[in-house]
């Protein structure tokens, strides 16, 4: 079975796509923010996208094989990815590509959880072995996308130190806490957790542990969990960390503490940051 990474770009951006206003950032950029998925915005050298390093780093940790979740409008991404320029420059990396439909009752997609499971529907070679998934819009490293493959369990996930992550105090807040066992073992992710919960678990684990998304899954444990999750009932979609809560029930999730920075593409503002830092980081 070859090393296997789901990247989501199905999202609608619709938070990248706000107004915002004295942007030092340049105008293609801006229009790009506005008409692209939030990966695909040319963010780095040359052009290069926010996938394109993703991509880079997936091969330094030797994966082979990625499959790309699609938004159903998108016309940029798969013709990209597709071709000859591009492929070269991937070397020996597979790009599969899956599209996330939009139920006729519904305006945008229906949430992470059901864009991992259309993804493995439309493959049908990977409805079973392992892999890993993650978001287009957060560049997880080389090490990271290793610790999580070579996990000790086929069920894992990267649970990031809080304090190491560079964000603005008031969004780092908003994360989702990772709650362990004394053995390290996923009890849940917590959403929207109170200060007196996040104190709570840095007395207990001794660190702060926040999700970015990050997991690895065997497939055909992770498929019927995904079936089983409902809607949220205030963003009505279908969240994957609840199908991971599921998951945890029955099945040892890994969680494998990581303390580094993980750069994000949400809104406008962050364009520039992540393009210090992939100046600072990367050569081309």
């Amino acid at each position: 079975m070859s090393k296997r990474l789901l990247i989501l770009a199905g999202g609608m951006s619709s938070r990248m796509k706000k107004a915002v206003e004295d942007l030092d950032i340049d105008q293609k950029l801006i229009e790009q923010a506005d008409s692209l998925t939030k990966g695909m915005i040319s963010v780095g050298a040359a052009g290069k996208s926010l996938i394109d390093y993703q991509l880079t780093n997936a091969i330094e940790a030797g994966f082979e094989e990625v499959l790309l979740l699609l938004h159903p409008e998108d016309r940029i991404t798969q013709p990209y990815y597709e071709s000859e320029e591009t492929r070269t420059r991937l070397g020996g990396l597979t790009v599969r590509f899956a599209r996330q439909f939009i139920a006729s009752d519904r305006t945008k997609p229906a949430g992470t959880a059901d864009a991992v499971l259309q993804a493995l529907e439309q493959t049908a070679d990977w409805q079973t072995g392992r892999l890993v998934v993650c978001n287009s819009d957060n560049l997880y490293s080389t090490r990271a996308l290793q610790l999580v493959w070579n996990s000790k369990t086929a069920n894992a996930l990267i649970s990031y130190d809080r304090d190491a992550l560079d964000f603005p105090a008031e969004r780092i807040q908003g994360f989702a806490l990772i709650r362990t066992d004394e053995e390290g073992f996923l009890i849940d992710i917590h959403e929207k957790p109170t200060e007196e919960e996040v104190e709570a678990a840095r007395a207990r684990e001794g660190r702060v542990g926040v999700s970015m998304n990050l997991f690895a899954f065997e497939a055909s444990q992770i498929i019927p969990c995904l079936k089983e999750t409902p809607f949220h009932p205030v963003r009505n979609e279908k969240e994957l960390p609840t199908s991971v809560n599921k998951l945890a029930k029955t099945k040892r999730v890994y969680a494998i503490p990581l303390s580094e920075n993980v750069p994000d593409l949400t809104s406008k503002k962050d364009i520039a940051v992540v393009q210090k830092y992939l100046a600072e980081k990367y050569s081309l």
